[in-house]
């Protein structure tokens, strides 16, 4: 049974017990990047197994299906017409790996850490609309690379807004129009993540 080919929907339910974990702090981003990328390369149940197996929620063969994300919660993603909308209050927020990105997301995470990044996402249209209230709380934006953002962001109240991309859209690679509230916060625009963590500053600094 385990040998059994398993399906893109089931990736994807794989991929959500991850981003679950990542939120719960039981993996830490960096192991994040590297199961969703094993995840998504998978063929069989056993190796799905191999990357969800030591969590709550993980792929357990002879089942031979992978177990919704903790909670019950169906993944939350968007489609080309509808904006994927996530509400939450001080937890963590991440989407990454290969997911799919309507034309706007919207993420309201007051006291959160919010991380989302596009680099192997599958972008609805050339231009991306996001949406944050990381107010007193982290966000962490990863651009593909070449990609652009407009950023119109409120940093008022001791807010830290840092953007390392360019402005100005180019013609062949997506553009992000990037909007919100980070009072008390911070919020970082990039296109690949520093290490260590550099706390973001004004920007333009």
């Amino acid at each position: 049974m385990s040998q059994m080919r398993v399906s893109d929907a089931e990736r994807d339910q794989a991929a959500e017990v991850l981003r679950e974990a990542a939120g719960e702090g039981r993996i830490t981003f960096d192991e994040l990047d590297e199961r969703l990328d094993a995840a998504y390369a998978a063929r069989t149940y056993a190796d799905l197994e191999q990357v969800t197996s030591d969590l709550p929620a993980g792929v357990r063969t002879p089942a031979g299906q992978v177990p919704p994300a903790a909670g019950g919660r169906p993944p939350e993603h968007g489609d080309g017409g509808d904006p994927l909308v996530i509400r939450s209050q001080g937890s963590v927020v991440v989407r990454g790996g290969r997911w799919r990105v309507p034309h706007r997301v919207e993420v309201y995470n007051k006291h959160g850490i919010t991380r989302l990044d596009f680099r192997a996402a599958s972008l609805a249209g050339a231009v991306v609309e996001v949406h944050l209230d990381t107010s007193h709380g982290m966000g962490d934006l990863v651009l593909p690379e070449g990609a652009t953002a407009e950023v119109d962001v409120d940093s008022s109240w001791f807010g830290a807004l840092r953007s390392k991309v360019d402005s100005l859209r180019g013609p062949s690679h997506p553009h992000f129009v990037v909007t919100g509230t980070c009072r008390g916060g911070s919020l970082q625009i990039r296109h690949k993540r520093p290490f260590p963590w550099a706390g973001p500053r004004a920007l333009g600094s």
